[in-house]
């Protein structure tokens, strides 16, 4: 269920407001308030909004309920039979977003509408949707729906990993690589009185990876950050936290070029789109008269 072309199917890195983004924005707002001195103070900061937002879920209720109302009833959000995901992400940052008193809860929103619309263009390579309506049917009556014996698939299996399980547990990976990194590189993110600096976090976080991706390519990227995982997994990288930050590196067998990993290394997201496809077999399976490699609509 792996499409040929997968890469065509993700927004560009510049675009993505992925895990790591999420939890850097939830921290500068926290830091407005608090000045944090330490990645300790950070850590512990955020345990409430952390909570909150396992209660919550990845794709919280309201972009549930703009989904389950049909997101657009004048069906605009297809063109020539063409599902248009870039304009169903504009839709649902403006509709949900827009004018929240809750500063957290906006951040939170704005994760949920990129969550759900990347799911949504990697259903829609196997599903080809040509109407809301079937959109609706397999999110709102089968991933959303908490009367199913799995329950609401948001709330659980759908948590991002970096909030799954939290505050312990492997699931939870990316969160503490996170904040392993936040204290070696403390003395990059803040300013001279030690105090976390915004504009450096986001820098030093998110910035310094994404522009040396495109500007040197991964395999320059890894020669100059990245330590291999020694001999057991040495297709496996991990940045040198000391000075430098970024998702661990899986090398593609064979091929030259890596996949970004949630940090399990030589698990399940060494393979793109297993997520996806959990969750889309999870859909199919519910489906009376569907087998697991009845993938399209008919």
């Amino acid at each position: 269920m792996k499409p040929k072309h997968f890469s065509s199917l993700r927004l560009s890195t510049q675009e993505e407001y992925g895990q790591v983004q999420t939890l850097c924005d939830i921290i500068k707002e926290l830091n407005e308030e608090k000045h944090f001195k330490s990645a300790q103070e950070v850590y512990d900061g955020i345990a409430p909004i952390m909570d909150r937002y396992m209660k919550r879920g990845t794709i919280g209720e309201l972009t549930r309920q703009h989904v389950n109302a049909g997101l657009l009833n004048d069906e605009s959000l297809f063109h020539n039979g063409q599902l248009d995901c870039d304009a169903l992400r504009e839709k649902l940052l403006e509709s949900i977003t827009t004018d929240k008193d809750d500063k957290y809860e906006r951040i939170m929103a704005q994760r949920d509408v990129f969550k759900f619309v990347g799911l949504l263009m990697y259903f829609n390579y196997f599903r080809k949707y040509t109407s809301v309506e079937q959109i609706r049917e397999d999110f709102c009556q089968h991933l959303f729906d908490e009367e199913t014996p799995d329950g609401d698939l948001s709330k659980s299996w759908l948590n991002d990993k970096m909030f799954f399980c939290f505050p312990m547990g492997g699931h939870a990976y990316p969160y503490f690589s996170f904040f392993w990194a936040l204290d070696s590189l403390w003395e990059y993110i803040s300013d001279e009185n030690g105090v976390l600096d915004n504009e450096k976090l986001q820098k030093k976080m998110i910035d310094e990876y994404q522009t040396g991706k495109k500007e040197m390519g991964l395999e320059a990227l890894v020669d100059a950050h990245y330590s291999d995982d020694g001999p057991c997994h040495p297709e496996v990288f991990f940045p040198n936290t000391k000075e430098f930050y970024g998702p661990v590196l899986v090398a593609v067998e064979d091929e030259r070029r890596f996949i970004e990993s949630c940090g399990e290394g030589k698990g399940p997201n060494r393979y793109p789109f297993w997520y996806e496809h959990g969750l889309l077999q999870s859909i199919l399976d519910k489906k009376s008269g569907c087998s697991s490699s009845d993938t399209e609509r008919d």
